[in-house]
């Protein structure tokens, strides 16, 4: 295109003849002049010569503006907000937008200059079954390489049993009791990966190394279903491992025999803690006839007592079997009760089986005394069982005789010859003795390292969790071993380590027993040969057998079954049969309550420890083995399961006791009377140094040096002791360096040198031996007392309520409870009678009566001192050479509760033998003063202890000025204690508060009168010298002394609890998991608290944890929601309508919306929104929805909202 010149006037000279440049030079001025105007804006050639410039709206004239407003913006009002270049220019989009909530927008904006939205009604229409329902899927892994589960996120996984396949969205970490358990987020599931197999990439198979999956929470089976529930209910699923999960209740029922709990007297004494007030409702209630006490062991408690040779008499029994009679007789709370009961089987019984048959047919009803007898007798004829014969089955092919024994056994008596590990540590009588058992072990790999890395062969290996320790036999491969000579039993999650080094471990988590070691009861034993009963499986030659209670170990050599080998019927032994087998049916349970007719147990077991319940019989008697009571049992009751915690307490008293019992067994189960005083025999002993005696020669430097025996019965100890030598060039032995001090030795033990090819060492390990107190199991003579002494601080009070209700099912009787805090009830306070004199009276001078439930207070003042020392502050010591340091603030309130002494008189010279210490406890204190209570002087006369109580006894004189605190934390044994030098000796009257509640009173009418007390404090009694009042009656008077009323029960023992049996609805019968939380472990159990915190009623179940987990469920939309929605109306609400919301009415954009962007075949509708913004920063907003004719627009209708 050729260029146009935007000046023409430029060019006018140059289009004349020359000869105008001389002849015409005015006319070309005048010309060029012409041009010039015409050039002018708005002039003819200015339009002209720009014509193609115009044609850019950004450019244009105003003329040519109007004309392209009348081209492109016919619809719209003449006057638009925006710049109207801008607008024709962009214009456009506008167009092309029509009909989307774009255009609309854009309109507002040109016109108004206003910002709006556009709402379609038809998002808040309620569409059913449209939203959209999510459930996370997970799954929980256990790994050796972290490496490899880091690789898998983003990746397709498989699973190499189940073949299901899962995009691996994230990887996370979480933490339950101290254990980390790793949770893969799974999106794309199909199928459903199981408990036990390894995953793997997708791309490759490859499964080595590769994360194991360890199951979730994937079903519960309901084992106790509490009551009132309904379907829908939800509960949080709790458990000793496990956490966040959740269920949902499915199914429910009706039943009988749920017990409702009912709380009759909170009593006194109690704890929310469980480990302080347990709480028991039995698991077996029998009913019981004939309940009657002997002196000595009797034979059985029938009318006819029943000899040896299998008659009954109606005479007293030999001497031997005496009955005496005692009044009152009853089970103690508490104690074992026992039922002997044996299963024999016979063969060879043709004659035997039909006198029982004649017999059942003339005493069809099997009461004794009209019960056959059954003796056991050995090949020579020598009886050695009696018992009664109460169920049988003969002539069926079985031929088993159910008997209650009367005396012997008809169980094999093994009888073995032995050697023990130590002739100085034997079985004792009537011990449980075990049988070394194999089990094979499928563990996972708790390290990167090769199982064969961790344990070797002939390794000794113990349970950290279980206590059970084995000899490893074989490693199979990287996840299963094999370990032979297992005492105890190994548990799933339990992690085994090589006994000394626990350092590195694997996680059980499958057991497989091999061979499950006998066990029985020892009968009689000496270092060469025992006899055992009771036998439970079958003990063999060349294996190790372990007491219990002694822990002494021997291995049996020539084991012979000794039991009976023929059974006589009646005593006849022409009618015989010859034993088959037998086995134990005896049980065992601990009475937790009784009364006239029935008696309530708990633990009630079978001999191997198995849950079982009493025999149906009246001759299968039962005995206490404390009380010494008989009884015979009328009625086994039915019913488990039911059980309860305390809710709360009122009347709360703080309290701060020590918990330990000189008649009870230390931490490795041997009585601390059984304990001689330097610890020896304790099982509580550890190497403390190594003596060497003779260096030897050519020991290669830093080689291990073990003591492998000095344990149970002279056997290995719980954790060997080693140490680690330094030897010179020439390899003799210079020192020994105690690496591990091991655990659990009984005594010395014998060093296993390492090998030398020159002369070999002697050395000797210098073992220290505690007592085996839980809280310093190392303590021993030498220690402070309340450094090895285990307490309990918190609060007692009054049970108020009960939670964590489960009603159990099937109860037949209403049960016996137990609720008990023996750590206060072994004070033995009981509830007191006060006797008064000078009783309150009216201004009528009538005498007031106490009102029985209100509380009876009395403050009770004493004096304490104030100990301020020298220097500004109290000095740690050591005794480690290490200079003394002062003692924090911390240091010093660390020792509140316990004791301050001062010793002002020293035994020697003109003081003969008498020693004098002041004594106290610490009450409050600092870095330099402490206040003392409880103050007291201890005088030692040559062995004569005697207390006095005077005032201030503490003393600042220059004779016993020191006073001395034992370190409570015992952190470092190097530290000695706390000291200070008293400067300083001040008083300050302290006060306590003595509670009780009236329970009875009696008013003499004169002044004198008595009241019964149930006491409401622990540590702080009333006084006798001073006077009570009560908080409502105002009644009261001057204590003029006070007794315990034998009749009432010690606090912590007094709480009662009633049970009542019951119908009941709403019985949990099934759940479904909602959230399978994380860490459960497969057949754990299971607890099931509502998430309604007013339902304090439970439901009990074990765990199903076997595949993918599921999170707690969400909807993504909310389509279907009712309360967020609208029903269709075929007006607002429908498919075909838009709602403009602005600052503007309708009326003013109707017309133009409606001839721009509106779509036909829609509903137009407005809503005014203005929003204003105070200068507090707060908004307010009003709306209005116009209702539109949609042929016309015409408004129909305004609403304000």
């Amino acid at each position: 295109m050729r260029q146009i010149e935007d000046k023409l006037s430029l060019f006018v000279k140059e289009q004349f003849p020359a000869f105008y440049n001389e002849e015409g030079e005015m006319f070309q001025i005048f010309l060029r002049a012409y041009y010039e105007y015409l050039e002018q804006d708005n002039k003819t050639l200015d339009f002209s010569r720009n014509l193609l410039e115009y044609k850019d709206i950004d450019k244009t004239t105003g003329e040519f503006l109007e004309h392209y407003k009348k081209t492109f913006l016919a619809h719209l009002p003449g006057l638009v907000k925006a710049d109207d270049r801008l607008t024709i220019k962009n214009i456009m989009d506008f167009y092309r937008a029509k009909g989307t909530p774009r255009a609309v927008q854009l309109l507002f904006r040109l016109l108004f200059d206003e910002t709006i939205t556009v709402d379609y009604p038809s998002e808040d229409v309620l569409k059913p079954s449209a939203s959209t329902y999510k459930l996370p899927r997970y799954i929980e892994v256990y790994t050796g390489n972290l490496d490899k589960l880091i690789e898998l996120e983003g990746l397709e996984i498989v699973g190499d049993t189940s073949g299901a396949k899962a995009f691996v969205e994230s990887i996370s970490t979480k933490i339950l009791n101290s254990v980390k358990v790793y949770c893969i987020k799974l999106s794309n599931l199909r199928g459903n990966f199981l408990r036990g197999e390894i995953i793997a990439k997708s791309s490759d198979g490859n499964t080595d190394d590769m994360p194991i999956v360890t199951g979730s929470l994937s079903d519960i089976d309901i084992t106790l279903g509490g009551s009132d529930f309904v379907v829908g209910d939800k509960f949080d699923v709790i458990a000793s491992s496990g956490k966040q999960g959740q269920a949902r209740v499915t199914a429910v029922a009706d039943a009988t025999g749920l017990v409702d709990f009912t709380l009759a007297n909170g009593g006194f004494g109690f704890s929310k803690d469980a480990n302080v007030t347990f709480t028991d409702v039995n698991d077996q209630n029998i009913t019981v006839g004939n309940v009657i006490n002997a002196a000595q062991a009797y034979s059985n408690t029938f009318t006819g007592n029943l000899h040896s040779n299998g008659t009954h008499v109606n005479v007293p029994a030999p001497s031997d079997s005496i009955l005496y009679k005692v009044d009152n007789a009853e089970f103690f709370r508490f104690e074992t009760v026992r039922q002997d009961v044996e299963n024999v089987t016979i063969s060879l019984a043709t004659a035997f089986n039909q006198n029982l048959t004649v017999f059942n047919t003339a005493n069809s009803t099997y009461t004794p005394p009209d019960l056959p007898t059954v003796q056991g007798a050995l090949s020579n004829g020598h009886i050695v069982a009696n018992g009664y014969i109460f169920e049988n089955n003969t002539g069926t092919g079985t031929n088993s005789l159910k008997v209650a024994m009367v005396s012997g056994s008809f169980g094999n008596q093994v009888t073995a010859t032995m050697n023990l590990n130590s002739n100085t540590h034997t079985f004792e009588v009537n011990e449980p003795v075990d049988e070394e058992s194999a089990v094979t072990l499928t563990v996972f790999n708790n390290s990167s390292a090769n199982l064969q890395v961790i344990f070797s062969t002939s390794d000794v290996v113990e349970g950290s969790s279980s206590g059970a320790n084995g000899i490893v036999a074989g490693i199979t491969n990287s996840t299963v071993m094999t370990v032979n000579g297992v005492f105890g039993t190994f548990t799933s999650n339990d992690n085994i380590f090589v006994s000394g080094a626990p350092g590195t471990s694997a996680n059980v988590t499958d057991i497989n027993i091999t061979n499950s070691g006998a066990n029985g009861i020892v009968s009689t034993a000496n270092t060469s040969e025992i006899v055992i009963n009771d036998v439970v499986g079958a003990f063999n030659d060349d294996l190790k057998i372990k007491g219990r209670r002694t822990n002494a170990i021997a291995v049996m050599n020539t084991v012979s079954n000794t039991g009976a080998s023929d059974v006589y019927f009646n005593g006849n032994s022409q009618v015989n049969a010859t034993i088959s087998t037998t086995s134990n049916l005896s049980i065992t349970a601990a009475v937790i309550g009784s009364n006239a007719t029935n008696i309530g147990f708990k633990n009630t077991r079978t001999s191997d420890g198995t849950t079982s319940t009493f025999h149906n019989s009246a001759a299968a008697f039962i005995k206490g083995d404390i009380s010494n009571t008989y009884a015979n049992v009328l009625g086994v009751g039915t019913g488990t399961g039911a059980d309860f915690t305390i809710g709360s307490l009122e009347n709360e008293d703080p309290i701060t006791i020590y918990t330990d019992f000189v008649g009870e067994n230390n931490v490795s189960n041997v009585s601390y009377l059984d304990c001689v005083i330097d610890g020896g025999n304790s099982g509580i002993g550890f190497l403390d140094t190594v003596t060497v005696n003779t260096p030897g020669t050519q020991y290669t430097n830093g080689a291990i040096i073990s003591f492998n025996d000095g344990g149970p019965g002279n056997g290995p100890p719980t954790t060997v002791a080693n140490g680690q030598i330094t030897t010179d060039g020439s390899g003799a032995i210079l020192s020994v360096q105690v690496v591990n001090n091991g655990k659990g030795y009984f005594s010395n033990a014998t060093a296993t040198l390492p090998s030398t090819s020159g002369d070999v060492a002697s050395v000797t390990g210098n073992f220290d031996f505690g007592y085996g107190f839980p809280k310093d199991e190392d303590g021993d003579f030498t220690t402070i007392l309340d450094n090895v002494l285990s307490r309990i601080s918190g609060n007692v009070g009054t049970i108020t309520s009960l939670s964590n209700i489960n009603p159990g099912n099937n109860y037949s009787h209403d049960p016996f409870i137990s609720v008990y805090s023996p750590s206060i009830a072994k004070f033995d306070k009981r509830d007191i009678v006060l006797n008064l004199t000078n009783m309150s009276n009216t201004a009528a001078g009538v005498y007031k009566d106490f009102i029985i439930g209100e509380t009876v207070n009395q403050t009770i003042t004493f004096t304490s001192q104030v100990l301020t020392v020298s220097g500004g502050h109290f000095i740690r010591t050591f005794n480690n050479g290490a200079a003394n340091a002062s003692a924090s603030n911390t240091d010093i309130q660390n020792l509140v509760g316990h004791t301050v002494s001062q010793v002002t008189q020293v035994g020697s010279g003109g003081n003969g033998n008498t020693t004098i210490t002041t004594l106290g406890e610490i009450l409050s204190g600092n870095s330099s003063a402490i206040v003392a209570k409880n103050l007291r002087v201890k005088t030692d006369a040559n062995g004569t202890v005697s207390f006095t109580t005077p005032s201030n006894p503490f003393t600042n004189s220059s004779v016993g000025a020191n006073v001395t605190i034992g370190d409570p934390s015992v952190a470092d044994s190097n530290i000695s204690g706390i000291v200070g030098v008293l400067t300083t000796i001040g008083t300050v009257a302290q006060s306590q508060t003595a509670k009780g509640q009236v329970y009875k009173f009696t008013n003499n009418n004169d002044g004198t009168g008595d009241v019964g007390l149930r006491r409401l404090s622990f540590s702080v009694g009333f006084d006798s010298s001073n006077i009570i009042s009560g908080t409502t009656s105002t009644a009261g008077g001057t204590i003029d002394s006070i007794y315990e009323d034998s009749s009432t029960r010690a606090i912590g023992d007094n709480a009662n609890v009633i049970g009542d049996a019951r119908a009941a609805n709403g019985i949990v019968t099934a759940v479904e998991v909602i959230d399978s939380g994380f860490g459960y472990q497969h057949e754990g159990s299971l607890t099931l608290r509502s998430t309604n915190t007013q339902n304090q009623i439970v439901v009990s179940g074990t765990a199903n944890v076997s595949t993918t987990g599921i999170g707690p469920g969400y909807w993504e939309s909310r389509e279907s929601f009712l309360n967020t929605k609208y029903i269709h109306d075929n007006d607002f609400y429908q498919s075909h309508s838009y709602v403009i919301e602005s600052g503007l009415s309708l009326n003013k954009y109707r017309d133009i919306l409606l001839k721009t962007t509106h779509i036909a075949g829609t509903r137009l509708f407005g809503r005014v929104f203005k929003e204003s913004i105070a200068n507090v920063a707060l908004s307010a907003s009003n709306n209005t929805i116009q209702r539109l004719r949609s042929s016309n627009s015409e408004i129909l209708e305004t609403v304000n909202t």
